[in-house]
């Protein structure tokens, strides 16, 4: 059987380890913060916390849903990233 051209092998590669641990992470913990979002502005509503001074930043709910679901985002991450940064270690590949 005759070999492949290079070209062709290099078209037909599979993506980076990385990216797709990468993927799988941000995706993973996208899920994960909409459901705390949801879980979350489900029980506290924004406004009716409006007690006092409010931070700048804290002007509309709209803001505050946003603010929230990206901090609740963040942490599904650095989760996500870190289970996966464990349980790669333990075994070389």
């Amino acid at each position: 059987m005759a070999e492949r051209p290079e070209s062709l092998r290099q078209a037909t590669r599979e993506p980076p380890l990385w990216g797709t641990r990468l993927a799988v992470v941000l995706w993973c913990s996208f899920l994960a913060a909409c459901v705390a979002s949801l879980v979350a502005f489900a029980l506290v509503d924004p406004q009716a916390m409006h007690t006092g001074e409010a931070p700048h930043w804290w002007t509309t709910r709209l803001a505050v849903y946003g603010i929230g679901f990206f901090f609740f985002w963040g942490i599904a991450a650095v989760a996500a990233a870190l289970t996966l940064y464990m349980s790669c270690t333990g075994r070389s590949r």
